[in-house]
């Protein structure tokens, strides 16, 4: 079963959220480059994605908390002596950078989001699905990181309340920080740097929509016959045709609901410019 809208997955097929309707400064730009991609003589215009300064920017952002992580504790930095204090605990500054870090990459997380729901209206289907769970994974892992870092905050103030060791591998609260954080941005660092690699060769590439690209469905169909012919049923391989064809269904929907707009535009300004009524 295939039903159209957003990215929910249920037992026996793939249901999605219909869309309720498209914004007007997206329906207007993605008109545009359909009327374009009408005329025989012009390739469907390429759409870059606007994501790899924001990237970029969120890896220099996870950067800094790491370094921030191992350099505030440092007493030459950031003593808890009167004399050198930064006016609070190195131990709370960092938890409060780590909360500044979680709402900047929830703001990036929804901005992805964004961009990519123009680019899948633009017909880059195969690029949506293939970074969709990549841009997902930070706010995932710093939600979770935040989750864990307040569990753990509650233990070393039950049982670690000094800067003196309290454990037998000689860590002290800090440490134990340190270390969360760390898997954290490990983790981040990774997928955001996969996440960079794709982007910047899908923008290079500058291939054409996928609807475009007849060599894609044309595969697929091939390869599915192929395991027919052989009997074999691959459901993971059905799951991913399914899902497919349900996205190139929700595209071409919303592409002649574009050109019923682009219609009733243009006859609109000609009964204007004849007279005639509507």
């Amino acid at each position: 079963m295939v039903s159209l809208g957003d990215e929910r997955q249920h037992q026996g097929g793939y249901f999605f959220d219909l869309e309720a309707s498209i914004n007007t400064s997206d329906s207007e730009e993605l008109l545009a480059d359909q009327q374009a991609a009408l005329s025989a003589d012009f390739d469907p215009p390429f759409r870059s994605i606007a994501t790899t300064w924001c990237i970029v920017l969120e890896l220099f952002i996870v950067v800094g908390l790491e370094a921030c992580v191992f350099i505030l504790p440092v007493p030459q930095v950031c003593s808890v002596t009167p004399s050198l204090s930064c006016g609070i605990h190195p131990y709370s500054i960092i938890i409060y950078l780590h909360a500044c870090v979680w709402f900047i990459v929830m703001l990036t997380d929804r901005y992805y989001y964004r961009q990519h729901s123009v680019s899948r209206r633009n017909g880059y289907l195969e690029f949506y699905r293939r970074t969709r769970n990549i841009r997902r994974t930070p706010f995932m892992v710093f939600s979770a990181g935040s989750a864990a870092l307040a569990v753990v905050m509650m233990l070393l103030q039950d049982y670690c309340t000094d800067d003196a060791p309290c454990s037998s591998f000689q860590l002290r609260r800090i440490h134990f920080i340190q270390i969360l954080i760390s898997l954290e941005v490990v983790i981040v660092l990774a997928v955001l740097i996969l996440y960079l690699v794709r982007t910047v060769k899908f923008n290079r590439k500058k291939s054409s929509p996928d609807v475009h690209q007849d060599d894609l469905m044309t595969s697929a169909l091939q390869s599915q016959t192929q395991n027919a012919d052989i009997g074999f049923r691959d459901e993971d391989y059905l799951d991913e045709v399914l899902e497919k064809q349900a996205d190139m269904i929700r595209y071409l929907k919303q592409h002649n609901a574009n050109l019923g707009r682009k219609i009733l535009k243009l006859t609109h300004q000609l009964n204007a410019q004849t007279g005639q009524p509507m």
